[in-house]
């Protein structure tokens, strides 16, 4: 199964939106970083940490000028 992941990018400071929204195709067959992933949550958790959690520093400081990502949408994809 595949999933349309559908994301923007917000200033973690103001909330303001500074990327997106854009769609991507995930795979968890495929993509090590969503293996065993099952379901739209699942889906959407993985997505997020993988982009916000890239390094354990940034649980206190998120680095200047980084967007945090946010899930708007997933979707399974036939």
């Amino acid at each position: 199964m595949q999933y349309d992941v559908t994301a923007v990018g917000l200033d973690p400071h103001t909330g303001v939106v500074i990327a997106g929204p854009r769609t991507e195709r995930i795979d968890p067959e495929t993509n090590a970083a969503f293996e065993g992933c099952e379901g739209l949550w699942e889906i959407e958790d993985a997505y997020e940490a993988y982009w916000n959690r890239i390094n354990d520093s940034w649980e206190r400081s998120f680095p200047p000028g980084k967007e945090k990502v946010k899930v708007l949408r997933v979707e399974q994809v036939l």
